[in-house]
């Protein structure tokens, strides 16, 4: 109907079309008087009765009132004179007002020329108690979906529309080149703290939003459990979380339909090699949401590094040693930054790093570091550049490469072939970048 509820209740016209639209009333009403009556432990069919009761009377009321007293048309710049002629106060004085800006709301049929109307009356009554009143109703059309989409214009995904509600409701939103000017307005209030109902509503249609069957960004998993995870950092603001314990539950529940333990195990079988399947659980823990998706996660965490046969398994297989030292690495740093509980986490590190030491033994790695060409210059360099690349664990694994670069770094070529003939600034500069890479590793000069 393009109409807000404070458009229903001060109209006689409007009523009449909603009650002459099959049973969309009377259901709403029988919803109504179900859920009053549980919250107020009373009998159902006399809240229902009563309700009845209440909107016949509201309905009879502005029968009469719009056939015996109609609202004359009023330009919107004759607000404020309205405002000024109006000799009542308190509860009539609003039942007045809300009277004449309802019919001036009549002649709007799609929701952004409504929504630009009411701006134009919150502007002309800034400063004015009367203000509060448009502020009001125009929450209730930030409540509309149909509205919203007029006013930030289409969206691609739920996630842009997501992200357009939480930088609305933070006051920080930008005008994209589809939104109506009037958001900019609407941004302005909240901003400016002087739209609490705006803003309240802006957090309902964010939740209403969540509740979508949607994806926010993709059907596929892996996407949307990642899109998830970013949507739910952006609902924080300082300590507050937008939309509080609803939308929490709101994305955990949404991550929960591929965190099941179905989903994980066909997540899992997409990973052929075993250490990537290391790495794919630690990636999702470390953005998995919510205590009962960390519980399913946890499991097969559990599962995975308790195995017996743990080392032998991960370091199998004919791939390059470099890029398994690198996983093992990065599965490495993961545990010790996840949210496992300290005793889990020392486990499953010791477990890794004994992994890949055996790994850095099977492979030969300083041997064959050793038989590559160059002097003592080009290995310490080969062997600085996988540690920049995250190749070793910071522990027993690294203390053994610290040895062996020690070992080069004492060898009597090494500065002189390092420096190749460098003098003034420039040996300057190539000693301060040796000195500050290996100070990096533990290692002085």
């Amino acid at each position: 109907m393009i109409i807000t509820p404070t458009e229903l209740v001060f109209s006689s016209k409007y009523q009449k079309r909603l009650n002459d639209a099959g049973r969309t009333m009377m259901n709403a009403v029988d919803k109504i008087a179900t859920l009053q009556a549980k919250a107020k432990n009373e009998s159902a069919a006399q809240r229902l009765k009563d309700l009845n009761t209440l909107i016949s009377a509201a309905m009879k009321r502005m029968w009469d009132e719009d056939k015996e007293r109609p609202v004359a048309s009023m330009a919107a710049d004759g607000f404020p004179a309205f405002l000024d002629g109006l000799k009542s106060s308190g509860a009539e004085r609003d039942y007045a007002i809300h009277r004449t800006v309802v019919e001036h709301l009549s002649q709007f049929k799609v929701w952004k020329d409504k929504i630009a109307a009411l701006l134009k009356l919150y502007d002309l009554t800034k400063g004015r108690d009367e203000s509060r009143l448009i502020e009001f109703i125009l929450s209730e059309c930030a409540k509309s979906d149909a509205a919203l989409d007029q006013m930030f214009g289409p969206y691609d995904s739920l996630e842009e529309r997501c992200g357009d509600l939480i930088a609305l409701w933070k006051g920080e939103w930008k005008a994209g080149p589809r939104a109506h000017p009037g958001m900019t307005a609407i941004n302005a209030m909240i901003t400016a703290g002087t739209a609490p109902n705006i803003k309240a509503a802006i957090e309902y249609s964010l939740l209403r939003t969540l509740a979508n069957k949607d994806p926010i960004r993709s059907a596929e998993p892996e996407i949307e459990v990642q899109a998830l995870f970013d949507l739910f950092k952006r609902l924080w603001t300082g300590s507050t979380l937008i939309g509080g314990t609803k939308a929490m539950a709101s994305v955990e529940r949404r991550q929960a339909r591929f965190l099941s333990k179905e989903g994980i195990t066909d997540l899992l079988r997409e990973r052929k090699v075993l250490a990537d399947r290391y790495a794919f659980l630690m990636q999702i823990s470390a953005i998995c949401i919510g205590q009962s998706n960390r519980a399913t996660v946890k499991t097969f965490i559990a599962h995975y590094f308790g195995d017996k046969d743990f080392v032998p398994r991960v370091i199998a297989g004919q791939e390059p040693p470099v890029p398994k030292l690198q996983t093992l690495t990065g599965i490495h740093r993961a545990i010790k930054s996840s949210w496992l509980p300290d005793g889990d986490k020392a486990q499953a590190m010791a477990q890794v790093e004994i992994a890949q030491g055996q790994l850095l033994r099977n492979s030969r790695l300083f041997e064959q570091v050793e038989k590559k060409g160059g002097g003592a210059a080009q290995k310490v360099l080969t062997l600085l550049d996988l540690c920049r690349k995250g190749t070793f664990i910071d522990g027993s694994v690294m203390e053994e490469v610290r040895k062996v670069l020690q070992t080069y770094l004492r060898d009597p070529s090494f500065l002189s072939d390092y420096l190749m003939g460098a003098t003034g600034e420039d040996k300057e500069r190539k000693m301060s970048l040796l000195t500050k890479t290996l100070g990096s590793i533990g290692i002085g000069i």
